[in-house]
């Protein structure tokens, strides 16, 4: 059949109805008992499935899983996204350090919270309130929790007729107020002197909670059960309203209305409005995505996930192929790697540095051949990264990172054929060639570190801002020179571990080191984790590189059992002289790699 759409094209779950979400998702090895009542803080990087796994909580898309009326759910999520734009109020920043400044913080979040989880009700239920008395009951619910709340001097008794009426209502009063609000920050900024606002001010106790919480009292909605306010994105609150989010958090409403916040690792901070820290697992739970699905728990979990959603996507578009058929990998390199490990097995009686015969083999196979294709010439572009496996591995525990490639792969497949007049009824597209793989992972390699990090650094100068310099991102980019260059050193020497993508703190750095390290976690070049200190007294901090990198410094992605201590010292250097430091490092300190066999991100 003629294949017209590209299936591995991604879209925003917001953008998704119920039917495609259930279509395409595949559940998750692990479900951080997100379910369960109570708070919890999701955090990842971009693209790692944290939005659709919250867009998946709305009543639309659970109806659709546990096949029943909105009643039968066993708890009422509502989903509400926070754009970059959409409470970024600068006026804040002159009265963060005034009590008003939280209380009007908290007035708009309020507002902005309240109107998204209605709009929630109206996209995401369907036809479930559709009946007359369902209308009737939802309209007087709504007229006395949020229009006499919002304007108390209302006398309109009347009942809406239809969904779109009663909500809809309530959603404009709400904006009216929010829109009072903005009005009255752009006026403050138009004058040097403080000017109190004059308006209605709600709170979460007496206005959003209620709402939420009541809501499971009508006779149409899952009675008695618990509310879930699905957060996405809170990292773009400012400070003061992330001050005003931990409050809420720290009153411990959870069994009846529960926030599942999620994060790009950006959030501001635990501080509620009293300054006080929220703490794990006293007022929420939290879980990390991005190092779960990277970190020793993934271990044959998240390849495994990435081949049923493949597995789905090509199904869903007429694909009969399975993943592995479809990103097939270069059978010429995989045939001399294979020779090269029986070559291996057969001197480990005499030479081997393994437990066993296939250690040596899956320790240097690849590493030996990827050296002899010239080591650091340009010969050693001629290594393909290519095949569904190396795939997955240079994703690097995104989903997001393997369908953008996948996407990008695709449609330079279907451009070639096109260009060739090629009949696609007669010969569709069953696979991808390697060549094609291997120059997208690389054009992905360079754009993460040439493109990605030079639109950084040129935001961080246009902004202006304290928090991110142009200088932190040259730095961080001379810290990410220094250990794919070391990195590459340790792949062509002749050590016992040569598979190494991670470095772990012998030290306590500089607080300006840990920034770059922080910034390299949270844009997505790093990951984070801990590990045992050399004498195992204690854990220490361990950064894992990107394994999107590894064609930039024609790396091993396929797993890694190794791992590298590394001083202050060095890291003081390569964040300033990456050339120096490499040579530095070849010369003196490469007998600093360590093995462990129970090092986590192994997905051998």
């Amino acid at each position: 059949m003629a294949m017209t759409s590209n299936p591995f094209t991604v879209s925003s779950p917001e953008m998704m109805d119920a039917a495609e979400m259930r279509r395409l998702y595949v559940p998750l090895a692990e479900n951080f008992e997100i379910d369960d009542p109570g708070h919890i803080f999701v955090h990842g990087h971009r693209g790692c499935g944290k939005s659709m796994m919250l867009r998946l909580m709305a009543p639309d898309c659970k109806t659709l899983e546990f096949n029943c009326k909105l009643s039968g759910l066993p708890y009422l999520g509502l989903y509400s996204s926070i754009k970059s734009t959409d409470l970024d109020i600068a006026e804040f920043d002159r009265i963060k350090n005034q009590f008003a400044g939280t209380v009007l913080a908290e007035h708009s979040l309020c507002l902005f919270i309240a109107s998204k989880i209605l709009q929630s009700i109206k996209d995401h239920t369907g036809n479930e309130l559709t009946n007359t008395a369902a209308q009737i009951e939802l309209g007087t619910f709504l007229r006395k929790m949020v229009l006499l709340r919002l304007s108390p001097d209302q006398t309109s008794a009347t009942h809406p007729t239809q969904l779109d009426d009663s909500v809809s209502s309530a959603i404009e009063a709400i904006d009216a107020k929010y829109s009072e609000f903005m009005d009255y920050m752009r006026q403050l900024s138009l004058t040097d002197e403080y000017v109190p606002f004059k308006g209605r001010v709600v709170g979460y106790r007496e206005f959003l909670f209620p709402l939420c919480a009541q809501l499971t009292t009508l006779s149409f909605m899952p009675q008695g059960k618990p509310v879930y306010i699905l957060l996405d994105d809170a990292d773009n609150l400012n400070a003061v309203q992330t001050r005003v989010l931990n409050t809420w958090v720290s009153y411990r409403t959870g069994a009846k209305v529960s926030f599942k916040i999620s994060t790009q690792l950006g959030y501001k901070h635990y501080r509620t409005a009293a300054n006080q820290r929220i703490e794990a697992p006293h007022d929420f739970k939290e879980v990390n995505i991005s190092t779960i699905h990277t970190g020793g728990l993934a271990k044959g979990k998240y390849p495994v996930w990435v081949q049923e959603i493949v597995n789905k996507r090509l199904s869903e578009n007429g694909i009969q192929v399975a993943a592995k058929d479809f990103f097939p990998p270069a059978l010429d390199q995989e045939l001399a790697i294979a020779k090269l490990k029986e070559n291996l097995k057969s001197k480990w009686t005499d030479e081997g540095r393994g437990f066993r015969p296939g250690d040596d083999a899956t320790r240097y196979a690849r590493p030996d051949y990827i050296k002899s294709l010239g080591g650091t010439s340009k010969q050693g572009s001629t290594y393909l990264y290519a095949g569904f496996d190396q795939l997955v591995h240079i994703s690097s525990g995104i989903v997001r990172f393997f369908l953008d490639d996948a996407a990008s792969m695709y449609a330079e497949e279907m451009r070639i054929m096109h260009a060739k007049g090629m009949n696609l009824e007669v010969q569709p597209l069953l696979s991808i060639r390697p060549a094609v793989q291997d120059q997208v992972v690389r054009d992905s390699a360079d754009a993460l570190m040439i493109d990605n990090l030079d639109q950084l650094a040129d935001e961080a100068g246009y902004v202006g801002g304290d928090q991110e310099s142009r200088d932190d991102f040259k730095q961080l980019r001379n810290l990410i020179q220094s250990l794919g260059g070391i990195f590459q050193q340790i792949l062509f020497s002749d050590r016992s571990e040569r598979r190494v993508f991670s470095i772990a703190l012998s030290d306590t750095p500089p607080d300006g080191v840990m920034r770059i390290l922080k910034l390299g976690v949270r844009h997505g070049f790093l990951y984070e984790g801990s590990i045992g200190s050399k004498d195992g007294r204690f854990r220490t901090r361990r950064f894992v590189l990107s394994r999107r990198l590894a064609p930039m410094f024609k790396l091993d992605p396929t797993g890694f059992a190794g791992y590298l201590f590394v001083t202050s010292e060095l890291l003081q250097s390569a964040i300033s002289n990456p050339a120096r430091t490499v040579r530095d490092f070849e010369q003196s300190r490469l007998g600093t790699v360590l093995d462990d066999s129970q090092i986590a991100m192994d997905f051998e």
